[in-house]
């Protein structure tokens, strides 16, 4: 009798604990989860307004990561003055003259890319090399292209972290495996629209 008690407690703090992982594994994996990939996308927005500002300064996108970070670390970029105006021109459509607007920039100076992004020139871009929680082993994928919009071309740019590379460790270790699976990895910014935005907004 005291033997089957004592089996039987043991299968009850057996059954016990495993009612736990049920319930604490989610709560675990949403605290793991709200960390990294909170890090993740705060670097991708990093990414994206060199990005941004670059495509303003050249009109492409950098197709090269070690390029945009050489640039964010050495470049400099035109302070632009603008200035509207309008301008009268005869319409062969309306048989009469008609008002234009357009508008003007002049360059009137440059300011580091440092200052412009960060106000200070006292920052290492080289520290947005890697994806976050990979132990600086794996970059971010970088892809450019161009695409056509009512006969306009537009450079298009994507900036990609792998959810397998953000959760390695934890892939490793069997945990997790069927969340990440499902779950699309994240990135801004896509090839084939005119869009900078994170695919988790």
């Amino acid at each position: 009798m005291l033997a089957i008690r004592g089996l039987l407690l043991i299968l009850a703090v057996f059954i016990g604990y495993q009612t736990y992982l049920v319930i604490m594994e989610p709560i675990e994996f949403e605290r793991i989860e709200k960390k990294r990939t909170g890090e993740v996308k705060a670097m991708l927005e990093e990414l994206r307004d060199a990005q941004k500002l670059y495509e303003k300064q050249y009109d492409v996108y950098n197709p090269s990561l070690n390029g945009l970070l050489a640039w964010i670390d050495t470049g400099r970029v035109d302070i632009r003055l603008r200035k509207d105006s309008s301008f009268m021109y005869y319409s062969n459509v309306y048989q009469k003259e008609m008002s234009k607007d357009t508008t003007f920039y002049r360059v009137i100076g440059q300011n580091t890319v440092k200052q412009e992004l960060y106000g200070t020139d006292n920052y290492d871009p080289y520290k947005l090399r890697y994806v976050p929680f990979t132990d600086d082993k794996v970059e971010w994928e970088i892809e450019t292209n161009e695409i056509n919009r009512n006969a306009v071309k537009l450079p298009t740019v994507q900036i990609t972290a792998k959810l397998s590379d953000i959760y390695h460790d934890l892939i490793e270790k069997g945990l997790y495996t069927n969340f990440i699976d499902e779950e699309e990895d994240l990135h801004i910014g896509a090839l084939y629209e005119p869009t900078l935005s994170g695919n988790w907004k």
